[in-house]
């Protein structure tokens, strides 16, 4: 799955997968995190998110990495601060003073240059990449990770030969074959989304479909 679909579908208003509120789990979860309010937050594949808002407006620092500069434009229209524009490592970067946003491939940001974050938070970024592509998406949060970041991470599992992804299906067990050495795992939600989300089944799905949340801790690294 190339940029380029992501691109197209964007381009073309098909982004079934956007919310048009804030993730509830967001606002449920994070209080339970004890994250500081000036901490960087790293948001991959973050489209339009309003989560991106609901963070900046609690002062923490924001990055945020999507192909799309469509979405990206849809972000800082809704941004209270002005923007400025540069480029860097073929990625076109917009800064304000809480929100910087980076246009372009997440498996290529150059980790080194975007501020470590102390919190990952991956909603609906893992399950949108094929599994060839999680492994290297997995590399990546491990580049861009400092000693100390945890990760907020959303999943969800189904049977994956019922249905075509994404979203795709991402069980425990591939997380802690992509993440599990560096990181202790807790489950902080799991719930059947199967009644509330009847488009896949018209796509096929019949027999389950789980959203968990994780919250991923780093074990002592030298």
């Amino acid at each position: 799955m190339e940029i380029s679909y992501w691109q197209s579908r964007w381009h073309k208003n098909n982004t079934g997968w956007h919310m048009d509120d804030i993730y509830p789990l967001l606002t449920k979860l994070w209080p339970r995190l004890s994250i500081k309010p000036d901490t960087n937050v790293l948001v991959p594949l973050c489209g339009k998110s309003l989560d991106l808002h609901w963070l900046t407006d609690r002062g923490h620092h924001v990055t945020g990495v999507e192909v799309s500069r469509k979405a990206l434009r849809k972000v800082m229209d809704r941004h209270s601060g002005d923007f400025t524009e540069d480029a860097s490592h073929g990625f076109t970067i917009y800064r304000s003073e809480l929100l910087e946003l980076w246009e372009g491939d997440f498996l290529k940001l150059p980790a080194n240059e975007i501020p470590k974050p102390d919190i990952i938070y991956d909603k609906a970024a893992i399950v949108a990449l094929p599994p060839e592509r999680r492994e290297l998406y997995a590399r990546k949060l491990l580049e861009c990770c400092g000693k100390h970041t945890q990760i907020l991470l959303q999943t969800f599992e189904y049977n994956q030969e019922e249905m075509n992804g994404p979203p795709f299906s991402v069980t425990e067990e591939e997380l802690n074959q992509l993440l599990g050495k560096h990181f202790e795992f807790t489950l902080m939600h799991e719930q059947s989304k199967m009644d509330e989300l009847s488009k896949f089944q018209r796509r096929g799905l019949s027999s389950y479909l789980i959203e968990k949340v994780y919250h991923l801790k780093p074990v002592h690294r030298e």
